[in-house]
């Protein structure tokens, strides 16, 4: 029989954890609201998914672009924001607005919304507390920039005498009477009178 000896076993190489990605800590799902575009998150967004972070954000913006203009990002459902993440977006809020997207930023967390407010590197990020609330917001911008704005200039009113050189005035504007004691008012159309 053989005796047991105390030969130490040596040790089972342990495997490797799984490599980590950014997509299993942040998830991200684009919605359309009208013409807006409404881009959902989900998970935790940190300094290891910030690249992930911004080429979603980069193709949100793409479709805002086609669409209206406009893209909502709501973290309601968001586990954990870094400050560093809303840098960024704040940062890349300012670069699309000269291009012509506004971009909100939906969350419930009312600290991390007063915290962005007072901060001068988020402050000019509009922020909300719901997606309706953010598109009402967005909805007028978007419109008063899409109506091309004209100049509207009142028309020239004739007065209709016999024997007077027909003065002309803008409407709204005072025209001297006739014998009538009163001043009348141009309107926008030259109404015939009955005598």
């Amino acid at each position: 029989m053989k005796s047991f000896s105390s030969s130490v076993v040596p040790p089972v190489p342990a495997s490797p954890p799984p490599a980590r990605s950014p997509g299993d800590q942040l998830t991200f799902r684009r919605l359309r609201r009208g013409d807006i575009v409404v881009l959902a998150v989900r998970g935790e967004a940190d300094a290891f998914t910030l690249s992930l972070w911004r080429q979603k954000v980069r193709d949100a913006v793409d479709r805002a672009t086609t669409g209206g203009g406009a893209l909502i990002v709501d973290t309601t459902r968001l586990g954990f924001l870094s400050l560093r993440t809303l840098e960024a977006l704040a940062a890349d809020a300012a670069g699309y607005r000269r291009d012509g997207v506004e971009i909100c930023l939906v969350t419930g967390n009312q600290r991390l919304a007063r915290l962005a407010g007072t901060d001068p590197r988020t402050a000019s990020l509009p922020i909300r507390s719901t997606v309706v609330a953010a598109v009402t917001v967005l909805r007028p911008r978007r419109e008063a920039a899409v109506r091309t704005p004209r100049r509207l200039r009142a028309p020239h009113i004739t007065r209709d005498q016999p024997g007077v050189d027909r003065p002309t005035c803008p409407a709204g504007d005072i025209a001297p009477g006739h014998g009538t004691g009163f001043a009348d008012t141009a309107i926008d159309a030259a109404v015939p009178r009955h005598r």
